[in-house]
């Protein structure tokens, strides 16, 4: 059914644009001024349009019909909404020319194009196809969420993860996650599965795609970002955490950024908060905390959570920190190693802040605050190596050959990250210089301990694990290329320590599709620091000896060092030429003075920065 509204208003009073009583067959204004009366439309015809509970009455009675929830989304729908809509855009246009404005009257008409434009973005079918563009993985599926994976990840992750709803695993096993509401359990189920395909069988890219997609899929909810919950806070971490094959490193930082926002937004240490609550909040702040400090020292951004937080919110203890199972004796006894290796990584928290704020908080760098804090770590080491020294001997005998290696894992992690912080105040103080060279190479040294896979408990955080080592990488590099009076057995020395990346890379890319990328751009330093040292023993197209060249045949030659002056240029270069040619010929003093040139606006801090270059990797 239509109906015919009058018009509003005759043709004299709206040339005019005065107000017109819509009188027929004339106007009150027409017959005092005894002019003809005459409407240019007979009226408008508009369609019958129901209110919006009515038509969710009809929707859910009528299944079948248009715009119920089984009606099969197609072309004819789309046409006809847009029909719709262009309807209501010209009538809409024909009620707002030439009326009265002091009378408001076009809100309503506005208000009822709002509406039209409503109906179109919330039409069921667009819910109903997202919700069925999951690729469901039925042969897989029950493996996958029982105790090969899903749950078991949720479990070693404990406390700092919780363990998922019944309702949540029911509806995985039978291939509904459409009908999962709370997105935050499938984000962390396809990121922990496809973690897994990466680590288990990283050629399987078919997979890994679909994988992807569906993280997509369940990201794209924005209650995921800017509701704060518990449940939200775990899957952006885990998803910033330990899926690589998704997110990039500006991502990342994205990702634990918000979740940190959000545990503040929540609340740590309010007294309304039960016991339990209140202990799991302070469980999260100091996962999140070792999140946020060490990215904030691997991209260079400066971290979310303020360090006068990591003093006024209390540790956990040792006995809270027992319920992590990663490592478990054979007996069922708690892990006790590991309890202690997370206790002395949070003590680190408060440590890598005082060294991010002595190193980037003042316009430069305080001598005396870098050895303060130098010193405050090196105590911290000796007293954590100590101890976890003799936790690992009481440990050991009672676990089984691949848990005893993992122990050793955390033992050389634990030393990895105290280098590498160490590296980070020493190259700031000149007078810290020789220790600074001396911990790059005992930390590229000690990569061939650190090939692990993604089930590893002591390697919270992928980046660290493959971008850290490019500092004191870089700082050999700076350092063959810009002393050409060096001696020469330490530039060899220096040479062999940077020779570890890429070989490290090279057998972590079998599981780690990152490292893959970022072993060319190593190879490529690597290569020029040998052209360095030896400018008639490396040609174009040549690899030098002693390094293996991934991905068959070399490149053209490395352009001339004069044309290299600043960091784009280099690192363009790098990731699509994986080996050099000779650097620029003549004098070898003269060369020198323009690598040092290049290498002083090259290495403004010996770090790359990842968010800003993440595009080239």
């Amino acid at each position: 059914m239509t109906e015919i509204l009058a018009p509003y208003a005759c043709d004299n009073c709206r040339s005019r644009k005065v107000a017109c009583s819509r009188g027929r067959p004339g106007c009150l204004r027409c017959k005092d001024e005894n002019v003809a009366c005459n409407y240019s439309r007979s009226g408008v015809i508009r369609r019958n349009r129901k209110r919006k509970h009515e038509t969710l009455v009809a929707n859910q009675s009528s299944p079948n019909t248009p715009g119920g929830s089984g009606r099969p989304p197609g072309a004819a729908n789309d046409s006809n909404l847009q029909s719709h809509l262009a309807t209501d855009i010209a009538m809409t246009h024909e009620r707002l020319n030439g009326v009265d404005y002091s009378k408001h009257i076009p809100l309503g008409a506005l208000s009822s194009l709002s509406e039209a434009c409503a109906a179109v973005w919330h039409d069921a079918s667009e819910f109903e196809e997202t919700g069925n563009g999951f690729f469901l993985f039925e042969e897989h599926t029950v493996a996958w969420v029982d105790s090969t994976a899903f749950v078991a990840a949720l479990d070693k992750g404990r406390p700092l993860l919780n363990s998922a709803p019944l309702e949540v695993l029911d509806h995985l096993r039978e291939c509904r996650p459409d009908q999962v509401h709370d997105r935050a359990w499938l984000v962390m189920y396809y990121s922990i599965i496809l973690s897994m395909i990466s680590s288990t069988d990283p050629t399987n890219q078919s997979t890994k795609k679909k994988l992807r997609r569906n993280i997509w899929l369940a990201l794209n909810d924005v209650r995921l970002f800017l509701e704060p919950s518990e449940a939200n806070i775990q899957a952006l971490t885990l998803l910033a955490c330990t899926v690589e094959e998704f997110t990039t490193p500006s991502l990342c930082w994205m990702l634990a950024t918000n979740a940190c926002r959000m545990l503040q937004a929540l609340g740590i240490n309010h007294r309304r908060l039960d016991a339990q609550t209140h202990e799991r909040r302070v469980m999260l702040f100091w996962h999140l905390n070792l999140l946020d400090k060490g990215l904030a020292l691997i991209f260079g951004r400066p971290p979310t959570f303020h360090r006068a937080m990591a003093r006024e919110i209390g540790l956990p203890t040792l006995e809270q920190l027992y319920s992590y199972q990663s490592q478990a004796t054979s007996a069922g006894a708690p892990g006790l190693f590991g309890a202690h290796y997370f206790y002395q990584r949070l003590l680190l928290t408060r440590i890598m802040s005082d060294i991010w704020n002595c190193l980037y908080e003042d316009a430069a760098p305080d001598i005396r605050s870098i050895e303060v804090a130098s010193e405050e770590l090196k105590s911290w080491y000796r007293q954590a190596r100590e101890l976890l020294e003799a936790a690992a001997v009481t440990e050991k005998p009672f676990l089984n050959a691949r848990s005893a290696a993992s122990i050793d894992i955390g033992l050389h992690s634990l030393r990895f990250i105290y280098l590498y912080l160490l590296i980070l105040l020493a190259r700031f103080s000149s007078q810290m210089r020789t220790q600074c060279i001396d911990s790059s190479k005992q930390m590229l040294h000690l990569l061939k301990y650190m090939v692990v896979d993604f089930d590893e408990p002591y390697i919270s955080i992928v980046w660290q694990l493959l971008c850290g080592p490019f500092t004191p990488f870089l700082e050999l590099f700076g350092e063959i290329v810009s002393n050409g009076k060096a001696n020469p057995e330490e530039k060899q020395e220096n040479l062999a320590a940077m020779e570890q990346l890429p070989v490290f890379l090279g057998r972590m890319s079998s599981w780690n599709s990152l490292a893959a990328k970022l072993e060319r751009i190593a190879v490529a330093f690597v290569q020029h620091a040998k052209s360095v040292m030896h400018p008639q023993g490396t040609h174009a197209g040549e690899a030098a000896p002693g390094l293996s060249i991934p991905n068959g045949a070399l490149p053209d030659p490395w352009p001339s060092t004069g044309n290299i002056l600043h960091w784009d240029a280099f690192f363009n270069h790098a990731v699509t030429s994986p080996v050099s040619g000779p650097p620029q010929t003549g004098n070898y003093d003269a060369q020198t003075i323009d690598l040092e040139a290049w290498t002083s606006d090259f290495f403004g801090d010996a770090m790359f920065d990842w968010i800003g270059w993440e595009s080239h990797i």
